[in-house]
């Protein structure tokens, strides 16, 4: 998911193995157009006690299906909501499908806000990078959204 380099912990350096199948067709929905809306914050407390947010910090929005949720509660010990810290390790997967990565991708601004808008309904994660001198980390949450509806989360590990 996040790609840097690998750090101390020997977890990170032996791929998981997803036995859920990445299928295409059962995020098709996620490219569609909708009326939904996802506003959000987003802030990160390093483990030196460093809270960062800002325009330098990316977001990714990805629709569920079983291989994401199976690959994120390795990653994040949960389905969702989660925090996890660069240091401790970044997990490899296999399989690693091209279609996991096929996300939306944006800035969160200088105060950290980041904006979804014209979503379809369905099931999201919204994946936080917050990464910053090989330290920080990656905010999880995930967002069930309803055709017409906005949706506001805030995004923490504090």
């Amino acid at each position: 998911m996040v790609s840097c380099h690998q750090t101390k912990n020997d977890n990170a350096k032996t791929p998981i193995q997803i036995i859920n199948a990445f299928d295409d067709a059962e995020v098709t929905w996620f490219k569609s157009k909708g009326t939904g809306t996802i506003t959000g914050v987003a802030k990160f407390k390093s483990k030196s006690g460093e809270v960062r947010y800002g325009k330098e910090f990316r977001i990714e929005l990805m629709p569920s299906c079983t291989y994401t949720e199976e690959r994120l509660q390795h990653i994040y010990k949960n389905k969702q909501s989660g925090a996890v810290f660069l240091e401790d390790g970044i997990p490899t997967f296999t399989p690693d499908p091209e279609g996991y990565h096929d996300t939306i991708k944006m800035m969160c601004d200088e105060d950290g806000a980041f904006a979804y808008k014209d979503l379809p309904a369905g099931d999201y994660y919204i994946i936080a990078f917050m990464l910053w001198d090989e330290t920080g980390g990656g905010l999880m949450q995930r967002v069930t959204l309803t055709e017409g509806a906005t949706k506001h989360i805030e995004m923490t590990n504090f």
